[in-house]
């Protein structure tokens, strides 16, 4: 048995797509007690299994998010300094607002607000670093 497949009861003879499903179904963990059962439905120890996802078993804890406000942080002078760097013929300049991010901001909870305030300020800082390293618009101080 593997993270809790019996891989004597696979049939690996059926189509991919089938065998997947099959798989994933019989990931029903059933982990020893010392052990977590991962978001992906195996047993094990360590941060892979225990972390984020865990199922089930001594699963470690989220960190506790903390009381920065990432709309005090990204304030409406801090995005448009970031947009205002953009050339007026980059198509996305006018697509993506800073009330956009915050609308998106709803749906990760956790985002600048795990750590420190400074680990938060990193990370709000980090994220745009990318976003504008990826859009091709590369910052120096």
């Amino acid at each position: 048995m593997q993270g809790g497949i019996n891989l004597n009861e696979v049939d690996f003879s059926m189509p991919t797509k089938e065998l997947c499903r099959a798989t994933v179904v019989a990931q029903n963990c059933g982990c020893a007690a010392a052990e977590c059962c991962s978001r992906w439905g195996y047993c094990g120890t360590g941060d892979d299994y225990c972390g984020t996802g865990c199922q089930g078993g001594p699963c470690t804890p989220a960190a506790p998010t903390n009381d920065v406000s990432v709309p005090d942080i990204v304030t409406p002078e801090f995005f448009g300094g970031i947009l205002d760097q953009a050339a007026s013929s980059c198509a996305g300049k006018n697509f993506y607002s800073r009330d956009v991010f915050l609308e998106a901001l709803n749906s990760y909870s956790r985002f600048g607000r795990v750590g420190s305030v400074d680990d938060s300020r990193r990370e709000i800082a980090a994220f745009f670093a990318h976003v504008t390293h990826e859009t091709g618009r590369k910052i120096s101080p």
